[in-house]
């Protein structure tokens, strides 16, 4: 298995979603750190989840380096867990 690297050209992003609980923040943070370990030769991300009063939400941001902005992909990964926090309440 080859791992990504990025170019000398890399720019940064930030990617934001909410979620409703902190836990299903904190999950698919770990999710998408897992997503660049596994992918990135050297991954650069730093997340962070803060309390949005205003929505009652919480919202991660994640800002990353990379050649291409990964939106799309890390909106996978949020889609893939949107049930989440749903199967956790139910339980």
């Amino acid at each position: 298995m080859t791992l990504k690297l990025f170019t000398d050209n890399a720019r940064s992003f930030t990617f934001k979603h909410d979620f409703e609980t902190m836990d299903h923040a904190q999950t698919t943070s770990c999710a998408i750190l897992g997503y660049m370990v596994g992918t990135y030769e050297q991954p650069t991300g730093k997340t962070t989840i803060s309390k949005n009063e205003a929505n009652n939400a919480y919202t991660l941001v994640i800002e990353y380096v990379e050649d291409e902005d990964l939106t799309k992909v890390f909106n996978r990964i949020c889609k893939s867990f949107e049930s989440y926090s749903k199967g956790c309440s139910e339980a």
